[in-house]
């Protein structure tokens, strides 16, 4: 159908009357949908799970979170010298000995994150606590010492403070601080995945209870408070297709003369190249309106959705009362309305679509009610399996905790990839997937560690082996103690027996050496 003639049936229909259409209706048939579904741009089929892990996590974006890291650990660092309130004991001046971060720390690091997911504690520091015998995790600390992973996660940036534009700026994004990762996963998911049919869009809640203004409150959601991301998602498999977050009415304000829900539609499907290839579109009451429906089969794309009842409706619809397993259904062009009551407790729903016919199914339930609680779920079923395997960790800034999160997306689509593309005899779980990744890169960061590849500081001074004082004998740091106050020490060093603290050992000067 061309677009002159969809404009035709829309003129016409919107002067013609709705009409009553009893069961069954003549099936109409549908245009062609125009893609062919599938993975595309794949490594060998059969491949290592590793090898999907790099499709979403190239080498680009490790490059620049590595980039950033370093970048950003140096400005604190001169911060704090300047402001003079760098402590003794402060991990920053780990920083100064150990060297900057490197991409296969961040391998590491992402490792960590993913392993804490499936292994759950309480705090970061018990995954390197020795107190309890039953809860030793000596995995950790054989991939990171606990302040060094606690400097690496202080650190992590994506950007570079100084070229993002502060809250009293007119240019202020509050979504800045991560939106090179939304930028990423929403491109490399596009790139290998060409979705089926039938799409879903809904809201997804990160929670959160961050002082910031993209913070919502969606009492339906487990979390209630959170950052709220519009997603549009493949039904089938939860793979999401492309994201938005949302961050307020101040900064994604509405245009006028449409609905916020109409507005996230369109932006997803323009997005992710998806208007005008007749896919099915479901969502819920939220989005649905019949200005919605009518605009989108302009734009050759389907769309089927509950719809709330003080929407405009035909009058036939919106006081429709059938009883238990009964429906009513009225048609004005390719637009099909229908009030269905499922059980007598139950309140009458109401849906629209220019997809499905006026029939029911074996059960005496609308086909397109079938189809809707079939096709709906897909951002709830995306929710749920990147929930099971995260580890929800609260962090100091908002920012790092959507993130995270969307690191973990991005491996669950990475595991989709994985089962399209292998032989079902040789797949594995999703557990075991991520377990793999996990030995994958954690392997090739305790090699780099175990080679001294830590890009160490050149001026640094030789390194002072420290023992223990017996007992709770203690004496005076030498590097860090002044004339106004003593920091006392429990460390010494070995071949001078002064005081050293273990973060001051690379400024100490041993009076052998000189």
């Amino acid at each position: 159908m061309t677009s002159q003639s969809i404009d035709g049936v829309f003129m016409m229909a919107a002067e013609a009357p709705w009409f009553r259409v009893y069961i069954p209706e003549p099936v109409q048939p549908h245009n062609v949908h125009g893609d062919v579904p599938g993975v595309k741009n794949m490594p060998p089929r059969n491949s290592l799970p590793i090898a999907y892990f790099y499709l979403m996590f190239s080498i680009n974006i490790l490059k620049r979170i590595t980039r950033e890291t370093n970048r950003y650990a140096k400005q604190l660092l001169a911060r704090k010298r300047r402001n003079n309130t760098l402590n003794a004991s402060s991990r920053l001046r780990m920083f100064e000995w150990n060297g900057k971060f490197t991409v296969t720390e961040i391998k590491g690091f992402l490792a960590t994150i993913f392993n804490m997911g499936l292994i759950r504690k309480p705090s970061i520091k018990d995954y390197w606590s020795k107190k309890f015998k039953s809860q030793k995790t000596p995995w950790f600390s054989g991939m990171f010492s606990r302040n060094r992973f606690q400097l690496l996660l202080r650190c992590l940036h994506l950007v570079n403070n100084k070229n993002t534009p502060q809250r009293n700026s007119e240019f202020y994004d509050p979504s800045a601080w991560f939106k090179p990762i939304v930028e990423h996963a929403n491109m490399v998911f596009k790139r290998y995945l060409t979705p089926k049919r039938e799409l879903s869009i809904n809201e997804s809640l990160i929670g959160t209870k961050a002082r910031t203004v993209m913070t919502q409150y969606i009492p339906s959601k487990s979390s209630k408070f959170g950052i709220q991301l519009w997603m549009l998602v493949e039904a089938a498999t939860g793979y999401i297709i492309h994201f938005l977050p949302y961050r307020g009415k101040r900064y994604d304000p509405i245009p006028n003369n449409e609905t916020q829900g109409c507005n996230v539609v369109f932006k997803l499907l323009r997005s992710a190249g998806l208007l005008g290839k007749w896919f099915h579109v479901f969502c819920d009451n939220f989005f649905t309106s019949i200005s919605l429906t009518t605009r989108l089969y302009t734009e050759n794309t389907y769309l089927t959705g509950t719809i709330r009842k003080n929407r405009h409706l035909p009058r036939l619809i919106k006081e429709a009362n059938p009883n238990a397993n009964q429906s009513v259904f009225a048609r004005r062009g390719p637009l099909l309305c229908c009030a269905f009551r499922e059980r007598p407790n139950r309140k009458v729903v109401r849906f629209v679509s220019t997809f499905h016919n006026g029939i029911h199914n074996q059960n005496e339930k609308p086909s397109l009610a079938i189809s809707y609680n079939q096709s709906m779920g897909g951002v709830d079923l995306n929710d749920m399996m990147c929930g099971i395997y995260e580890d929800k960790r609260k962090t100091k800034t908002m920012w790092k905790r959507v993130a995270i999160n969307i690191f973990h997306r991005m491996l669950l689509n990475a595991y989709i990839l994985y089962k399209y593309n292998t032989d079902e005899n040789q797949q594995i779980s999703r557990y075991e997937f991520i377990v793999c990744i996990i030995e994958s890169l954690a392997n090739e960061h305790r090699q780099q560690r175990e080679r001294g590849g830590v890009d160490r500081n050149e001026n640094a001074r030789p390194h002072v082996t420290l023992q223990r004082l017996p007992g709770k004998r203690e004496k005076n740091c030498v590097v860090c103690s002044t004339v106004n106050g003593r920091k006392r020490s429990k460390t010494v060093c070995l071949r001078c027996g002064k005081g050293v603290h273990g973060l001051c050992v690379h400024r100490h000067r041993c009076e052998i050496e000189l």
